[in-house]
């Protein structure tokens, strides 16, 4: 169940692919602006993974691209996994457009209790811009798997631009199964600093 999860540390799995498309609307007015975004996914290997992450802000008109490539490690004893991952691309800000170089690593473990079962992870990346600019991100997930195929999230996300302070946001959601390979997603989220909150609708499919 947790190579359902986009950015995870599980690897996707060989000719096996997941794709997303999602869009965050914000509720309130802070600086925090709307945001949508296309991830998918596919197992070149029974390890490697490639990736492809796109990102756009209507209002500002800033995108993003980016391809990367991530190999898992799944430890000969005990249910944990790591990743290490390396993504290239470009930014487009301001009418402006960057190289951007993306490392990163992560780590997940599946758990089972009785008839429950979720997993826990955390993802983290460095993006270095060609403006001299930086952004660290760090994941924290958590999820349960329901019977059904249904799932239900919760996420701490933290950032810190080169420019300015860490910032966190609460993001939970639930994820209903439509069907065996379609997935609908509907989130919240609140922004620690400001109280930026955002609605997020999205839709997942793995095949």
């Amino acid at each position: 169940m947790p190579q359902l999860v986009d950015a995870s540390a599980w690897p996707r799995g060989e000719e096996n692919s997941f794709f997303s498309l999602s869009y965050q609307y914000q509720l309130n007015e802070t600086e925090d602006q709307d945001y949508g975004s296309i991830f998918a996914e596919y197992g070149l290997t029974e390890a490697l993974t490639f990736g492809l992450d796109l990102g756009y802000n209507p209002v500002a008109r800033d995108r993003s691209g980016i391809v990367f490539l991530r190999q898992s490690y799944t430890m000969p004893s005990g249910p944990d996994v790591y990743a290490l991952e390396l993504g290239v691309g470009v930014v487009d800000i301001s009418d402006n457009t960057y190289a951007v170089v993306r490392p990163g690593a992560s780590w997940g473990r599946g758990w089972q209790s009785g008839d429950l079962s979720g997993w826990a992870g955390i993802e983290a990346s460095y993006a270095f811009r060609g403006d001299g600019s930086q952004l660290g991100k760090v994941d924290v997930t958590g999820g349960i798997a329901h019977e059904g195929g249904s799932l239900s999230l919760i996420q701490i996300q933290t950032s810190k631009p080169s420019d300015n302070d860490w910032v966190a946001t609460l993001a939970p959601s639930y994820v209903y199964a439509v069907e065996d390979d379609w997935f609908l997603e509907i989130g919240t989220s609140l922004k620690l600093s400001n109280g930026a909150k955002s609605f997020k609708l999205g839709v997942w499919r793995e095949f």
